[in-house]
């Protein structure tokens, strides 16, 4: 007797056999049971899925002998009726291939047939296999027929690529979608058919065979089949990843490794290993970019998403990228789509595997732009005035930059003998808060400093002011006429007077705010102010430590 393959000897013969189609085999067993079946059916979806299985299936059943309690068709001890459409030997059920019957002629031929009664069974059917390959004019042909068949007649067309049918057909039909079969279920049905075939493999390897078969049932008997050909007692799965050229488990987390430490050069290695595996550059960058898939899935969802790995490799990969931002992974993820692109149409795949994988190792960590800008305005909200802020400023500079600081404590001698008065004039400015302003001169320094113990926001929009001087309960605020100022909210809103009432201990506060051209006292420009090195700025100096910057450009965005 000719041997048989597997994905015949096991194709589907009941509705109950189907794996992993539920939907289109119960609507289609009950629709049968009640006798409301369409005229003319539609099942489209992925290669070995089922499809024309099913259509045979449905086929026997409305032609079953044995229609008692729901057991139909019938499998075991099967009626003449299943067993002849079973064998291809029924007249009443004639399949076509769409794909070398694509004329006008071939049509007709249905056509003149499906007027004549079954010869043998209950109703004629016609299973049109691949039915997109016809042409247009054989769909022209084919609407008449199918939209008013004889009662004895049932149409039912099989493709993959239901696009490609004409929406007049299509309307004529009752439509089923078939899925891609999920990897968990063709494995379950694999170890059945290897314990029933006594094929020693082990479940790695019958979990490799159903993730390569990419949900198709018979794409992974075909591959089971060529493993029991190749193998003539057990299947070890090392050598089924030799024999099929795929890249095993291990390797692909070296590379990443590789990738997130910064090891250009140990990625080209690994690389150039696979190749000398005979692992072709688009098979290692087509599981590299599944593996960083489930890698964003990680990061993103953590580990209770749906996926093919299990939880021992949903462990290793979090520990891999356990102090890497989703960010980082995203890009890298992308990165690696687009080298998988190029591999597929470049003459040179393995030079781009290899510039793609050093390209990932070299990038630095990706943040988020909001996450950085709520630190700098942190940064900003600080003020520069965190107590380390000015040895940052010094190791960036390598030197310590000039200020104009007034001291905070009275010479030695002062306090030895102190003044004729025995009080220091102005106020102690290490803490504002202390004690209250005297009523003396205070100069713009020693206002910011007071304001700033109550409101930071205010403080830093005085330290914008051109002048401010303060004498009595007089307080006058000048700003430049082409500078950052905020006359027109201090005329109007009376925060400001209460905060410097309660800063400088005043019981009334003669708010005085005006905008001037730079002008000094005498009539002459004021001196130019000499411009800052942006580090010397504290909020940039610890910018730049926190984010590893450089200083590339200096824009002035005001006239000074």
């Amino acid at each position: 007797m000719a041997y048989k393959v597997l994905a015949r000897k096991w194709r589907p013969r009941t509705f109950e056999d189907l794996v992993g189609q539920e939907f289109p085999a119960l609507t289609l067993k009950n629709s049968i049971e009640s006798e409301k079946i369409a005229h003319a059916l539609i099942f489209a979806g992925p290669r070995g899925t089922g499809k024309t299985s099913t259509a045979r299936i449905v086929a026997k059943a409305v032609n079953c002998e044995k229609k008692d309690r729901g057991q139909y068709p019938c499998s075991e001890d099967p009626c003449g009726s299943c067993e002849e459409i079973s064998e291809g030997k029924c007249l009443d059920v004639q399949e076509i291939d769409a794909a070398s019957h694509t004329g006008v002629a071939d049509v007709r031929e249905i056509i003149e047939s499906v007027k004549y009664m079954p010869a043998a069974a209950r109703k004629k059917v016609y299973i049109i296999d691949e039915v997109h390959m016809l042409s247009q004019s054989a769909f022209n042909a084919l609407l008449k027929i199918m939209e008013e068949p004889p009662e004895h007649a049932l149409f039912i067309l099989a493709t993959t690529e239901a696009h490609k049918v004409p929406p007049t057909i299509m309307s004529r039909c009752q439509r089923y979608d078939f899925k891609k079969i999920p990897v968990e279920k063709i494995k379950r049905s694999l170890e059945k058919i290897t314990e029933a075939e006594k094929l020693g493999i082990d479940d790695e390897t019958l979990y490799l065979i159903a993730r390569e078969s990419e949900g198709s049932m018979r794409d992974s008997l075909s591959l089971l089949d060529q493993l029991a050909a190749s193998f003539a007692g057990e299947i070890k799965h090392d050598e089924v990843i030799r024999l099929l050229g795929i890249p095993d488990k291990e390797s692909l987390k070296s590379v990443l490794r590789a990738v997130f430490e910064k090891d250009a050069a140990r990625c080209v290695e690994l690389a150039r290993d696979a190749a000398a595996k005979g692992i072709s550059p688009r098979r290692m960058s087509h599981d590299l970019i599944h593996l960083f898939k489930n890698l964003v899935y990680l990061k993103i969802c953590g580990r209770d998403f749906r996926s093919e790995l299990s939880d021992d490799e949903k462990k290793d990969l979090s520990e891999i990228v356990r102090n890497e931002s989703a960010e980082t992974v995203e890009l890298l993820f992308n990165i690696m789509i687009d080298a998988g692109e190029r591999i597929r149409g470049s003459s040179y795949p393995e030079i781009v595997l290899e510039l793609g994988l050093v390209k990932m190792s070299t990038i630095g960590k990706v943040e988020k732009i909001d996450d950085m800008i709520k630190r700098l305005e942190k940064l900003a909200g600080e003020g520069g005035r965190r107590p380390g802020a000015d040895s940052g400023r010094r190791e960036t500079r390598g030197r310590e930059p000039e200020k104009n600081r007034k001291e905070t404590a009275p010479p030695p001698e002062e306090k030895a003998g102190g003044s004729e008065s025995g009080e220091r004039e102005g106020p102690v400015l290490s803490d504002p808060a202390a004690a209250p302003a005297e009523r003396g001169n205070l100069d713009k320094e020693q206002v910011v400093a007071l304001v700033n113990t109550r409101d930071r926001f205010l403080a830093r929009r005085l330290g914008q002011a051109h002048s401010l001087e303060v004498e009595g309960n007089n307080v006058r605020i000048k700003f430049l006429k082409n500078g950052m100022n905020y006359q027109s909210e201090f005329r109007k809103d009376d925060k400001l007077k209460n905060v410097l009432r309660e800063a400088l201990a005043l019981d009334s506060v003669i708010l005085d705010v005006e905008t001037v051209n730079g002008d000094t006292e005498g009539g002459g420009k004021s001196p130019a102010k000499k411009r800052e090195a942006p580090a010397d700025d504290p909020v940039v100096s610890r910018a730049i430590r926190e984010f590893d910057a450089v200083v590339i450009n200096r824009k002035t965005l005001v006239k000074e």
